[in-house]
């Protein structure tokens, strides 16, 4: 896992969304997220309310790609890396609970509506990419020193 620059998690918590891009069988799927936390080492957790598109598709392929930008400045990141279902009770009820606590009223009474409780995802970042335009972008900001990160990111020397 790489630590997530400061620009970054600074962007993350001025904009409150994310754009979470999965596959499966080639065929590409983006979703946005406002109900997420940053943890202190390094990790995004994101409920999952519906089990639709992204949430199939992680189960089938771990490796996903969360995007973040600021549309008035130009400014934006790309971290891929690798998602998981929290299974740990005790865990995820805390992360669960946290995150709802953050939310709107509007937001809560959807979650609390659904009759079975939201998932709780945790995705761990290997590879930071910059989306500005005025940045070279096949270059990583940071890549975690583990080999199948290192293939992954499909970088050109």
């Amino acid at each position: 896992m790489v630590l997530i620059p400061d620009k970054v998690l600074k962007l993350i918590k001025q904009q409150q969304i994310l754009i979470v891009g999965t596959t499966s069988k080639g065929i590409c799927n983006i979703s946005p997220r406002t109900s997420f936390r940053l943890d202190e080492d390094g990790a995004v957790y994101w409920l999952e309310l519906f089990r639709h598109k992204t949430f199939r598709n992680l189960q089938k392929n771990a490796w996903c790609t969360i995007a973040v930008f600021d549309k008035k400045r130009l400014v934006g990141y790309q971290l891929k890396g690798k998602a998981s279902l929290v299974s740990d009770r005790k865990i995820k009820s805390q992360i669960k609970l946290e995150i709802i606590d953050r939310l709107t009223r509007l937001h809560k009474q959807r979650i609390l509506r659904q009759s079975k409780g939201p998932d709780v995802i945790k995705f761990v970042p290997q590879i930071v990419f910059s989306l500005n335009p005025n940045e070279l972008s096949d270059s990583a900001l940071m890549i975690s020193a583990d080999i199948k990160s290192f293939r992954a990111s499909d970088l050109r020397w």
